[in-house]
């Protein structure tokens, strides 16, 4: 009884010792502070906030009005609009606390996965509580609630590689369906990048399977690669509306630039088991990437990954290759086969930011650090401890952490390099006073794996404590409310212009603009939170005509679409503009007497190329007050005349208007022109065709009409169906075994 009476307590000590782990990594958020930096505040508040909206009406948010003329919402993955988890959070949290809720969530939910996949494995119990830890709470997972899709698509990873596992060893209906669920999560959560390489590994298992046949190896393979098709089929109401996106969008354009940038350096590649060997990093987009904060994931978790590769079973090898092929991939441009592949090789050249392959890396490198532990304990019964050899390793420890900096230095590392240095040899060597402290021959290896794991459960807490911690801010901040918003009509019919990159005056770098002060200052998106229609917009993918149109910064265009009001982090931008407000940072309010109806007629049309729409946009003479032009439909040459038009019913996803036609015309709606619109003059269905580059634009026959605009996207309908009956299947499926099972 004492045997199983021992490993009860040592348990409970594991467990409190990781939740003690959790509240110290997370502190700040016990003290009423929130996640709130990078792209928290500039995507995912906003995104909340128009989340929550939405589904207090009662309506499935396929379009954002307010961003860039209007864009698609659900079709950017990052919205999680079809993630149970982010519905949960942002109804009963709000959209600003909600993403803290999220990161606790996710990363208990990541070490859990973790957990449950090594002991799938056979790796010793505590070896996998801590290969959890070592991944949900390690430093790159802190910082990386910053980019909460990426965090919340990895934390399935330890649940889709077990059901993988149990695929390849007990094939059946049960490892399948688990396989397909937990990957539609992953999709849902919105990092396809994430979902392919957690593919990527569920396919290595099933390929390195011990003790198959090269037949039923390849039938393995088959039927992991099922499972994930049929996981996108049930998540194809996510998936198609994306890939029709990225077609109309910067995405697919052969010159994107943005491929290969936050690409891993290899000094980067050092500091996931070397502290501040990556810093000084480079410029922001130079070639340190800047998307991960901090790739740290610990010197003891590193070293007994590669014990675990050398040492542990021939079932983790996939594990092994599983992590270098990421960690070649996420090297990017600073390694040419990556390169090539990135940009030539379907479906990898669909994305950018290599660097997100590293968390792959790290996923892999916390399984086989359980391996590591095991294997350490293993190596102990072969060991004979002394205090001689223990003394022996502490002057070397000791030894080694004095020289190390030097030796950085001379080596031409970068200049934090030595700071950090005495980091790699401390933990390291304790990691060997723990194998080689005389004790108990029977106990030794069971109480070496204990040893190791708190040392590895210190690490993780000292890299929280010595690197630096997230952004957090406290709750009444980020609830500050726009307090210029009394100098707008109420309702609002214009459109408002914001300074999305700003501030444009270098000096004023660091003076107000802060993450406090965003909403103040609508940046980058909080105009969402407005309810404000903004010609401008943050975050990927891009409309195709982003960066000569809505990111132009001309004055043609901010009239042709509506721009009744600018709001700068300095002066107006234009000295016609009527100043109507200056806060105290310098934040400015100004209103045009020059902004066109949102919705207006012209009497002519010209059918042009997108060369020569683009020349009449920028042209200062402003031809596209009296003249649309078109992409497709027919010219019109009609006298000017003057006709109105009233909006009559407005929404998200229809827009109704009141149009009286002095002539035959066309209706320009300065909103965005995208696949899915219809319109209906009458109740007859009408052509949208695209004018002035980027807008929507309806015949029109003289005398008074009613039009209809609305947002019924084939690529919605189509994966909804799918989804639908992929889950329908999977349920009648399951329903079906459990009968079966039954009887």
């Amino acid at each position: 009884m004492t045997a199983p009476r021992t490993r009860g307590w040592a348990g409970l000590v594991t467990v409190v010792g990781l939740l003690a782990l959790l509240a110290f990594v997370y502190w700040p958020v016990f003290t009423g502070h929130l996640l709130a930096g990078r792209d928290l505040f500039r995507i995912f508040f906003p995104d909340s906030a128009f989340l929550l909206e939405s589904l207090c009406a009662g309506e499935v948010p396929l379009w954002n009005p307010y961003l860039r003329l209007g864009q698609p919402f659900a079709a950017t993955l990052y919205s999680q609009v079809y993630y149970p988890p982010r519905w949960i959070a942002v109804l009963f949290g709000g959209p600003i606390a909600s993403m803290t809720l999220m990161q606790l969530f996710h990363v208990v939910l990541a070490a859990v996965g973790v957990s449950l996949l090594c002991r799938r494995l056979r790796a010793s119990w505590i070896a996998a509580a801590i290969a959890g830890a070592a991944f949900g709470l390690s430093a790159m997972m802190t910082r990386l609630g910053l980019q909460q899709n990426l965090v919340d698509a990895a934390a399935w990873s330890g649940f889709i590689l077990s059901a993988a596992h149990d695929a390849t060893r007990r094939p059946g209906r049960g490892p399948l369906a688990r396989l397909a669920v937990y990957g539609a999560l992953s999709l849902f959560a919105g990092s396809p990048e994430t979902t392919l390489w957690q593919g990527m590994l569920a396919v290595l298992v099933a390929a390195f399977a011990p003790r198959q046949e090269k037949r039923a190896r390849v039938r393995s393979v088959a039927r992991v690669a099922g499972g994930f098709a049929l996981a996108a089929v049930l998540a194809a109401v996510a998936l198609l509306p994306t890939a029709e996106f990225a077609r109309n969008s910067l995405r697919l354009d052969d010159a994107w630039k943005w491929r290969l940038v936050w690409s891993v350096s290899w000094p980067q590649v050092l500091s996931a088991l070397w502290p501040f060997a990556d810093w000084p990093r480079g410029s922001y987009w130079g070639d340190d990437q800047w998307f991960i904060l901090s790739l740290f994931l610990g010197t003891l978790p590193c070293a007994l990954a590669i014990l675990g590769a050398v040492r542990g079973p021939r079932r983790v090898r996939a594990f092994t290759v599983g992590a270098l092929v990421l960690l070649a991939l996420s090297l990017g441009r600073h390694f040419a086969p990556s390169a090539w592949v990135l940009l030539h090789v379907p479906p990898f050249s669909l994305f950018r930011y290599p660097v997100k392959y590293f968390v792959g890396v790290a996923f892999c490198v916390a399984v086989l650090s359980a391996f590591g532990v095991d294997a350490l304990g293993r190596l102990t019964r072969r060991l004979r401890p002394s205090r001689l050899r223990a003394a022996v390793a502490l002057t070397s420890m000791v030894g080694a952490m004095a020289v190390i900096g030097p030796m950085a230095r001379l080596l031409g590392m970068r200049a934090s390099a030595d700071a950090g240095a005495p980091w790699v040899p401390l933990w390291l060597g304790l990691a060997v006073l723990v194998v080689l402290w005389p004790r108990g021959a029977f106990t030794r290896p069971r109480r070496v794996r204990q040893g190791i794991a708190l040392l590895v459960g210190l690490e993780i807490a000292a890299s929280h404590a010595v690197l630096e911690r997230p952004k957090y801010t406290p709750l009444q901040a980020l609830l500050r409310p726009f307090s210029l918003r009394v100098f707008l009509p109420q309702p609002y019919a214009g459109r408002i212009s914001v300074d999305i990159q700003g501030p444009e005056d270098p000096s004023r770098v660091g003076k107000g603009n802060t993450i406090e002060r965003s909403r103040e200052q609508l940046m980058p998106n909080r105009f969402v939170e407005e309810r404000l229609p903004a010609l401008e917009g943050f975050g990927a993918p891009e409309p195709r005509y982003t960066d000569v149109f809505h990111d132009a910064g001309l004055r043609t265009v901010f009239d042709l679409t509506g721009v009744t009001h600018y709001l700068r982090h300095g002066p107006p931008p234009f000295d016609d503009l009527e100043l109507l407000n200056t806060a105290e940072d310098g934040t400015t309010l100004s209103r045009s007497r020059t902004a066109m109806p949102r919705a207006f007629l012209v009497q002519r049309a010209r059918v042009v190329t997108d060369e020569q729409a683009l020349a009449a946009v920028e042209d200062a003479s402003q031809p596209f007050r009296h003249t649309a032009f078109l992409a497709t439909g027919e010219p019109l040459e009609r006298p000017a005349c003057t006709g109105s038009v009233e909006w009559v019913r407005q929404g998200a996803r229809h827009l109704e208007l009141k149009v009286d036609a002095c002539d035959d015309s066309y209706l320009v709606v300065s909103d965005s022109h995208y696949p899915g619109w219809t319109a209906t003059v009458d109740g007859q269905d009408a052509p949208i065709h695209r004018a002035d580059l980027a807008l929507r634009a309806v015949r029109i026959p003289r005398g008074v009409h009613t039009v209809h605009f609305d947002y019924r996207p084939l690529s919605f309908r189509l994966g909804l169906a799918l989804s639908v009956l992929g889950w329908l299947g999977l349920i009648s499926w399951a329903a079906r075994r459990g009968k079966s099972s039954s009887r």
